[in-house]
This record gives C-alpha cells, sequence and structure tokens, in this order.
C-alpha cells in the first residue's frame, strides 16, 4: 500500500517527465516569410502652403465675427425649489456666522515622533 506522500511524489513525476516529454518534442522551423518592404515605400505628397493659409485678413474675419455674435448672459437669480429644505432634506443656513467654528488643529506626539517616521 502506498503513502500519500509516495503517490504525491509520483504524480509530481509523471507531470515533471509529461512537460520535459512535450517541451522536447516540439519542432519549429520558420519558413514563411514576410514582405515588409511594399509597405515601407509608400511615398506621400508633397505639402504645399496654399496663400489663404497664411492670409491674416482671412483669419481675422473669424475673430470679428465672433466678437459681434457674443451675447451677455442673463443674470443668474436664486428661486425658491433651490433652497427649499423639504426637497433637499437639508436645513438652510440663514446666517453662516451662527455655525460652529472649527477648532484649531493640534500637535500630537505620534506627529512628531522621530520614531513613527524614520
Amino acid at each position: 500500500m502506498k503513502t500519500m506522500k509516495a503517490r504525491l511524489n509520483q504524480i509530481i513525476l509523471v507531470a515533471l517527465f509529461t512537460v520535459i516529454f512535450m517541451s522536447v518534442n516540439v519542432n519549429a522551423n520558420g519558413t514563411e516569410t514576410i514582405v515588409v518592404s511594399g509597405l515601407e515605400n509608400i511615398a506621400e505628397p508633397k505639402l504645399q502652403i496654399e496663400d489663404w493659409m497664411v492670409n491674416e485678413t482671412c483669419w481675422l474675419k473669424a475673430e470679428k465675427a465672433s466678437l459681434i455674435e457674443m451675447e451677455n448672459d442673463e443674470r443668474l437669480m436664486l428661486e425658491a425649489w433651490m433652497v427649499d429644505e423639504t426637497r433637499w432634506q437639508m436645513p438652510v443656513f440663514e446666517n453662516f456666522s451662527s455655525m460652529e467654528a472649527e477648532q484649531g488643529l493640534k500637535l500630537e506626539y505620534w506627529m512628531v515622533n522621530e520614531m513613527y517616521w524614520n
């Protein structure tokens, strides 16, 4: 009767031989050739600068047109639904000075102890 250790060693040994057997039998010969030179020989046409590309009057017309069409936004107003307490389920603060002031920050021992930071 085989022990559990012997059975485990046998499974590992069979797996190892299987991997070695499979890797030894691999025979890869590259016979396919790829011609890439056709992609590299594509000639692009030369770019030419035309008169309208550098003519300032053509570009300044667009700026003048955008200035004429510019409108002022209407004045924003606070509406009732924006501060409705039932809609937002939050209290509306009428006076911000009545809110509690935050306490100042205090340095604690662990913040300045070099043993924590080195």
